[in-house]
């Protein structure tokens, strides 16, 4: 009689399970990491819940519930978790006020955004920039202090001065003039202003005191003045007989030297090796 009913249960095992010995349900740990979600301390070491078990999430660091009403936990039944209503947001860290003779740069006010610090025109940040975050309980840092625009003494000219003796420091937009020696072009702004980085701009002036005399053998001189040559100033050569010139003929004394580059005069000999190289 005992066999009979073995073979049985065997047949229609759903009629006794307790003879059979059934596996019951379980979830695996739950996991909804794209709603900004985690699971509460108590939990994240488990692996797997029975059928039954309720878990309770929170919002991840930097953000909050999206619906305060919202349930924050899920519960296993059968092998699947119920629906989480849990969502979470960004927290607000509230913009930013501007500072004494600054402003903020905001790339939003949200966890995560950041504030850059920029100091109105005439002031420099003191110290080094440091760019605020927005964390989970607000604003990190504080106000940076702006200082007025100091520039040190202006860059010293070769074969120039400044007309006035130079200062230890200089205010923003406080000018400076340069003169050169005398006989001496002056090549650039002769002024120069303290800019709002701090540094006198634009570049200082060069002094010139002229172009080299040339020395082109075979040639003279048909055009132009004798030396000393000043800016400005023209050389126009021809090659003697029996000479031919290679370049222009015609140069002028600019800031940066002759314009062009002085020419040669070669002789028909070094022309013909130079065509046959």
């Amino acid at each position: 009689m005992g066999f009979k009913w073995l073979n049985l249960c065997v047949a229609v095992l759903f009629l006794c399970p307790l003879k059979a010995g059934s596996i019951r349900a379980q979830c695996t740990q739950p996991s909804f990491a794209s709603r900004n979600v985690i699971l509460t301390a108590e939990h994240l070491s488990t692996q797997s819940f029975p059928d039954g078990s309720t878990v309770t999430f929170d919002c991840v660091i930097g953000h909050k519930p999206a619906d305060l009403k919202a349930s924050k936990s899920v519960t296993c039944r059968g092998n699947q978790w119920t629906r989480l209503e849990l969502r979470c947001t960004r927290k607000s860290c509230g913009d930013l006020v501007d500072f004494l003779n600054g402003r903020y740069e905001m790339t939003g006010n949200l966890f995560g955004d950041t504030a850059k610090p920029v100091c109105d025109k005439g002031y420099m940040l003191a110290g080094q920039e440091t760019t605020r975050t927005c964390r989970d309980q607000g604003w990190d840092g504080r106000d940076p202090l702006c200082e007025p625009v100091k520039c040190t003494a202006p860059p010293a000219i070769e074969n120039g001065q400044l007309d006035n003796e130079p200062l230890e420091s200089y205010e923003y937009l406080q000018v400076v003039s340069y003169r050169c020696n005398g006989g001496l072009n002056l090549i650039g702004q002769s002024t120069l202003h303290c800019s709002e980085d701090g540094t006198f701009k634009p570049d200082p002036p060069k002094c010139f005191d002229g172009c080299p005399t040339p020395k082109i053998p075979n040639s003279k001189r048909t055009g132009g003045k004798s030396p000393p040559y000043k800016l400005g100033h023209f050389i126009e050569y021809k090659c003697d007989d029996g000479y031919t010139m290679k370049g222009k003929g015609y140069i002028i004394c600019r800031a940066n030297g002759w314009d062009p580059e002085p020419p040669r005069c070669i002789s028909k000999t070094e022309m013909i090796s130079c065509i046959n190289a």
